[in-house]
């Protein structure tokens, strides 16, 4: 297998936007502080002003920063862990940046034969070889989210062995492992998204302390590549903070 294929390296917006995010969560710049102005940012990371306006952008979209006309650029008070519903944003920084800190745990990892239902929402035959991960991440040792990933063989089966892909945290970060590490990238996620009740779903233990009252959210998200072939399936469970999304709605027919 080759493993020693390039990577894609971070744009100089990205590098920007994880170095102001990992200053938001060291506490560097706390709630309500001004950031330096894009000309100061510009100057000190030796870039050009769109970079800095750019990351500003999306750190604004993400809620992590709010804008005052003629005043300047501030750190919001300390976001949420939960997600814009059209975005998909990487759990463990927003649990950082909420003042937690960030856990993962991969529960289980096997190798199943697809059935009907797996041969048919991820375009696999029947019998044929699925990767089965259970991946727990949480929040201050709480459990916050739930993933259960379905991986066909195809997909990294050329750029990883058999024991190469059961090794714990071999798909983290989720994305960059498909576009990075197996070359497919991830183009869009067809979303099934429903409440349940706590003690109605079959969940580890690590879950169990939680009253069996509440209310979870049950996400079902199949990833396409840039051919419309679907890439896995993930049943995600999120409960807590972690199961409130917001949604900016378009109105573009009056």
């Amino acid at each position: 297998m080759d493993n020693d294929l390039p990577v894609r390296q971070p744009s100089l917006t990205d590098q920007i936007y994880n170095i102001i995010i990992k200053e938001i969560s060291s506490g560097k710049y706390l709630p309500g502080a001004l950031l330096p102005s894009e000309n100061q940012l510009a100057e000190r990371y030796n870039v050009s002003r769109p970079t800095i306006r750019a990351a500003f952008a999306r750190l604004l979209e993400r809620g992590y920063v709010i804008r005052r006309r003629g005043v300047g650029t501030f750190i919001a008070d300390r976001p949420s862990i939960a997600n814009p519903l059209y975005l998909f944003l990487d759990i463990q920084e927003r649990i950082s940046a909420r003042g937690f800190t960030p856990g993962f745990t991969q529960l289980k990892t096997e190798m199943i034969k697809a059935d009907d239902y797996l041969s048919k929402t991820l375009d696999v035959p029947v019998g044929s070889n699925i990767l089965n991960i259970q991946k727990l991440f949480t929040a201050d040792r709480n459990p916050l989210i739930l993933f259960i990933n379905y991986i066909p063989e195809w997909v990294y089966s050329g750029c990883f062995s058999p024991d190469q892909v059961m090794k714990p945290g071999i798909t983290e970060p989720f994305f960059e492992f498909f576009a990075n590490q197996c070359h497919h990238r991830v183009k869009f996620l067809a979303s099934t998204i429903k409440p349940e009740i706590l003690q109605n779903i079959d969940l580890p233990v690590e879950f169990q302390s939680n009253n069996p009252s509440s209310t979870l959210l049950i996400i079902e998200d199949i990833g396409y590549n840039e051919t419309d072939t679907p890439l896995f399936l993930s049943i995600e469970h999120l409960i807590g903070e972690a199961s409130i999304f917001h949604v900016i709605r378009y109105v573009d027919n009056v």
